[in-house]
């Protein structure tokens, strides 16, 4: 419960392209080999051609909405705008990079990921920032705990834990494609920022799963419907 109420102080401490590998220019031609001639006289026995056995054509990945990306890691993985930059720590130096284009503004952020790397199992932003200049994103948190702890246990501990600077606007429980969630409605000031969020908490086995949308309090509003688009989209991974 520390952790989740530790990570939501760090995704707030803000004010207010994709990386593309280099693909082969040419392709790689492999030579016909060198064909033999046998003596006419010396009969070659054709072995019967093997019937090769049906293999399974792996689907291609379909986006639920038009344009949109997947981000994975940390055993979870999620759906988002192509506008979102992102992932686990195997992608924190394009995410640093692309902050720190963004202007000084986000410096403090990028120095915070770099010293916190294991913080999420997932982070995303939004690149194209609001007029309100907060940095829209998204992060996923999971923290294990003990088998006889209900996600209602959890909720009530990390309820009284909750920073100061946060104040529940709604709460309660809404049914997911695949899981159960409990859904908060936050409303937060910090470093003179006002901002927006909306968590859900979900508990799969014995980890729980927290995904925070934040927004500034101007854009929460039109930026809502993309949220919850997006947490339907979100897995546990096997």
């Amino acid at each position: 419960m520390k952790r989740l109420a530790l990570v939501l102080v760090l995704c707030l401490l803000v004010s207010a392209c994709r990386s593309q590998q280099p693909g082969t220019l040419f392709p790689t031609f492999t030579p016909f080999p060198t064909r033999t001639l046998l003596p006419p006289s010396t009969p070659t026995p054709v072995p019967p051609t093997p019937t090769p056995e049906p293999t399974d054509t792996p689907e291609p990945t379909v986006a639920p909405i038009e344009g949109w990306e997947k981000f994975e890691g940390g055993g979870a993985e999620l759906w988002l705008p192509a506008s979102y930059v992102g992932g686990d720590d195997s992608q924190l130096d394009l995410i640093i990079e692309t902050l720190r284009n963004l202007g000084p503004d986000f410096e403090q952020m990028a120095q915070m990921l770099e010293q916190s790397p294991s913080a999420f199992a997932l982070w995303a932003f939004d690149s194209k920032v609001g007029d309100t200049g907060f940095l829209t994103n998204v992060n996923v948190v999971t923290e294990r705990v003990p088998s006889d702890v209900t996600l209602e246990t959890y909720l009530e501990l990390f309820t009284k834990q909750l920073p100061g600077q946060f104040r529940v606007v709604a709460q309660g429980i809404v049914p997911l494609d695949t899981y159960e969630a409990a859904r908060y409605l936050l409303e937060f000031t910090l470093q003179g920022v006002q901002g927006e969020q909306v968590m859900y908490v979900i508990k799969s086995g014995n980890n729980v799963w927290a995904v925070t949308y934040s927004t500034g309090a101007g854009e929460f509003d039109r930026r809502l419907p993309v949220f919850e688009q997006s947490i339907r989209t979100f897995k546990v991974k096997p």
